[in-house]
């Protein structure tokens, strides 16, 4: 048959349909809407979750389904038999014991109309509204998973009242009933507020009457989250497939119409606020010609519909209810310091107790500024739990070989701490210009023990570190003997004293001291008078005292701070690159006072110059 004369019989059909309606002399007509929501509080419009969440948490919501042309015919004279229908619906669901849920769907059809296809001696009978459709009752019962798990099965099932009017399409002639199972789950995104939603669900719907076949139902959804629930994006597909052959669209005369497969499309979105508020919107597109399928079909809801928590505060909820006194995550019945915030430890007499003590000093690692020396607790923060420097020369008495006198640093542990002659060349350090350098005695106290000065600026041998340049002498040995305070190298611009800083209160927010102002000057001048330097890495260092990320954050800041000022003195900005490295390259022992000062500096490494990579 041509699709002409199809269109021409089904038109003919739905026709008879509602003529005879009129009359009082028709049983034919059916529920014509394919849409049946899912019941309040699941994710996605059409397709059921197999959730239960809560005890007594009740969830409604009101909505609109609109259908165009849900009965349309092609052809010749393409008549739009039901053009349009529109239903309101409340919807309803309360949740017992996170297993049972309880719905109740009440649609009413608040717009529907229809086109006269003008055939003659056939009155037509023009579709009204409002029309009560058929009350659903439904219950649901999950299985199996746990709710924000990515897995979870649920059974369940609805019955529908014939409440609707066969002859205006909003309902069935007699009760009819469905089952489903019901498959789905959520993936939360670890450190993330993404999260991903799924369903699916299929079962059979019996009854209804004889006006239609039973139906094999189908949908499957994915969605989404975004923001921790904010926000919820998805697309779900869902229909149905006829288990019989025909539809009765009226008994007087007879004529019926062949029933096929409804499928629809949704596209929609979901935005949640004050913890359950929702408003939702989707639309999408019919996926067949059945009769009930439209082209178009859109939906808009507002309700109550919270989500259950997510998982993190689920399990915190948890512990709370355990009873966790210090917040650490830790219930107190395992908590070995209940009473004191502390981290996780496989020694139960250590779990939940604070940071380790490794050294052994009852100094917390946190508090301790020599976490691997056993020391004394002291109010100074920099001295805390190191032990005592009896002769205050900068080495504690737990590495000092002389601990009662005065002394200097050694490589050889015996005398570390010791006076001495460092360079061996028989005059003691105390009295040795040049400690450092063997040298011969001499009466003048600048010359002795110093060796020969081939520039003349009193700074003698290996100790000179500009043996060929004029330069006052310093405590840096890398600068002794050098002119000024900067000096050129192959792979950095080193200065003769420390780059200082200003400390204001507790946030210890670095900014640099004006009296290092002589120094960046002359660093600028330096990169300014060597064109062939094109890019400088100012280094931030620290000594161990505090965490890692404390010390990495500190050095990163004082190297910031340093750049800064020399852009501000006329430094070209891409000639420069800031970068704090912590307490990674340490030049001393930041087990002694010393030590951390060295290790306590900024750096200028010259990392490209012109010609060379």
């Amino acid at each position: 048959m041509r699709s002409s004369s199809v269109a021409a019989v089904a038109s003919t059909a739905v026709l008879m349909t509602l003529a005879g309606a009129s009359r009082g002399q028709s049983t034919g007509g059916f529920s014509l809407d394919r849409f049946e929501p899912a019941p309040a509080g699941d994710a996605f419009f059409s397709v059921p979750s197999p959730a239960a969440p809560g005890h007594l948490a009740p969830r409604a919501y009101l909505g609109l389904d609109f259908a165009h042309r849900p009965i349309h015919s092609s052809g010749d004279n393409p008549v739009d038999l039901v053009s349009s229908q529109a239903f309101l619906r409340l919807d309803a669901s309360l949740a017992l014991w996170d297993r049972l849920l309880l719905s109740i769907d009440a649609p009413l059809a608040v717009a529907q109309g229809g086109d006269d296809p003008g055939i003659p001696g056939v009155v037509f009978t023009e579709l009204t509204a409002p029309e009560l459709g058929d009350l659903r009752f439904g219950a649901r019962f999950r299985v199996f998973g746990e709710d924000t798990e990515p897995f979870q099965l649920g059974l369940g099932g609805y019955l529908f009242a014939p409440t609707g009017s066969p002859a205006q399409y909003t309902g069935d002639p007699e009760a009819r009933g469905s089952v489903q199972a019901n498959l789905g789950g959520r993936i939360d995104s670890a450190g993330s507020t993404l999260g991903f939603l799924w369903s699916a669900s299929g079962g059979v719907e019996l009854g209804g009457g004889s006006n239609r076949p039973q139906l094999f139902t189908f949908g499957g959804a994915a969605g989404l989250l975004i923001a921790d629930d904010l926000l919820q994006l998805g697309a779900e597909a869902y229909g149905g497939a006829p288990l019989g052959e025909e539809l009765l669209l009226s008994s007087t005369p007879v004529q019926r119409d062949g029933a096929s497969v409804n499928a629809e499309l949704l596209f929609g979105a979901k935005l949640r606020v004050l913890d359950g508020l929702t408003f939702g919107a989707a639309v999408g597109p019919g996926l067949t010609s059945a009769i009930g399928t439209p082209p178009v079909r859109a939906v808009g809801m507002i309700g109550w519909t919270p989500l259950p928590k997510p998982a993190r505060e689920r399990a915190q909820s948890a512990t709370a209810v355990a009873g966790d006194k210090d917040d650490d995550g830790i219930n107190d019945d395992i908590d070995a310091c209940p009473d004191v915030k502390g981290d996780p430890s496989p020694d139960r007499a250590k779990d939940g107790c604070p940071p380790a003590d490794r050294d052994g000093d009852t100094v917390l690692d946190i508090d301790d500024a020599c976490p691997s020396t056993p020391g004394v607790r002291s109010a100074d923060a920099t001295e805390n739990g190191c032990p005592v420097d009896s002769d205050d020369d900068g080495f504690h008495d737990g590495i000092d070989a002389c601990p009662n006198v005065r002394g200097t640093a050694s490589d050889d542990p015996k005398k570390v701490g010791c006076p001495g002659d460092a360079d061996g060349d028989g005059i003691l350090d105390a009295s040795d210009a040049c400690p450092k350098a063997k040298g011969p005695a001499n009466r003048d106290p600048k010359q002795n023990g110093c060796p020969d000065d081939p520039d003349g600026d009193g700074i003698r041998g290996a100790a000179d570190a500009c043996p060929n340049e004029r330069g006052p002498s310093d405590s840096d040995p890398r600068q002794n003997g050098c002119p000024r305070f900067v000096r050129v190298n192959t792979e950095e611009i080193t200065t003769s004293k420390p780059v200082r800083f200003v400390v204001y209160g507790k946030t210890r927010a670095q900014t640099v001291d004006p009296i290092s102002d002589e120094i960046l000057y002359e660093v600028r001048d330096a990169i300014q008078q060597n064109p062939d330097i094109e890019l400088v890495e100012v280094q931030g260092h620290t000594d161990d005292n505090g965490s890692e990320s404390y010390n990495l954050a500190l050095s990163q800041q004082r190297a910031d701070a340093v750049l800064s000022w020399l852009v501000a003195a006329g430094v070209p900005r891409e000639k420069l690159v800031a970068k704090g490295y912590g307490f990674e390259q340490p030049l001393g022992d930041n087990r002694v006072k010393t030590g951390r000062q060295k290790n306590r500096r900024v750096q200028f490494v010259i990392i490209k110059r012109k010609g060379k990579p």
